[in-house]
């Protein structure tokens, strides 16, 4: 009994190692099919690590029609959307029904329960970002809420190689209820450089949505993110057009109990 025992200790332990984090690290996304026929690139959860506190998923989704993601509930989470081309019907049972489109961004806490619809907005290529984040154990109890974020009131800061919309921080137009001090920048890179400092302890990625980068030594591909060391001042470069998303948030240390569309 007790090699067995120490059997299923080791196993454990290396399972948990495969779905370890590693700042300085660059990982690839999943190319995976959800929902009816929609095309998603998925950082996590998936074969990189299962989930990042807070945040437990990140598509990259492509759509065009008939793929998209019909009627479906959600518990327990919050989720924004960004899109990046195209645009996106949000249906849902709470009285909403937008359209975005490229450069808007929406909200919806999903509490004690929301069904909704997301459909390809026109008849071309319909690209965005969906991001999940847990919330506070009490806000799950909570009924569901929505936002919708048009592209003028995103905030926009730009040099002459440089342009930054905040979708989530400080000063953005964008209210989130994870509790987690989300900064989540969309940023374009020509021939130039930028640094980060993520504060210590928390999560902190990028995103690479086109283009190629060289953080610190390493260099990024479309579809590859990499987590950042934290204190450290990270260096990000490209010697031509490049645009990827940076995501930094305090984790909420509570379990990520993720079930499908559900996190308790």
């Amino acid at each position: 009994m007790k090699h067995v025992l120490s059997l299923v200790l080791l196993a454990f332990s290396i399972l948990q190692h495969a779905f370890a984090q590693k700042s300085n690290t660059i990982y690839t996304a999943d190319e995976v099919t959800e929902g009816a026929g929609a095309e998603v690139r998925r950082l996590f959860p998936g074969s990189s690590f299962k989930h990042l506190d807070p945040f437990i998923l990140l598509d990259d989704f492509s759509v065009q029609p008939p793929a998209g993601f019909p009627a479906h509930q959600h518990r327990g989470f919050e989720a924004i959307t960004y899109m990046i081309e195209g645009g996106f019907i949000h249906k849902d049972n709470i009285g909403n029904n937008d359209t975005i489109f490229a450069g808007d961004a929406q909200r919806f806490t999903a509490g004690n329960g929301l069904i909704h619809s997301e459909m390809p907005g026109t008849n071309a290529i319909n690209r965005g970002l969906q991001l999940w984040l847990n919330i506070p154990l009490a806000a799950k109890k909570l009924p569901p809420s929505y936002q919708l974020v048009n592209s003028n009131s995103i905030k926009i800061d730009s040099t002459k190689n440089i342009i930054t919309r905040t979708i989530a921080g400080p000063e953005s137009a964008l209210h989130t209820n994870c509790g987690c001090d989300l900064t989540y920048l969309d940023i374009s890179l020509k021939n130039d450089s930028l640094f980060f400092s993520p504060l210590a302890g928390y999560s902190t990625y990028i995103y690479l949505l086109s283009g190629t980068i060289k953080i610190n030594d390493a260099t990024l591909q479309e579809g590859q993110f990499y987590l950042l060391e934290n204190t450290y001042k990270n260096k990000i470069e490209s010697s031509a057009d490049a645009r990827f998303v940076y995501l930094s948030a305090k984790p909420l240390n509570q379990p990520i109990k993720q079930r499908g569309p559900f996190v308790d």
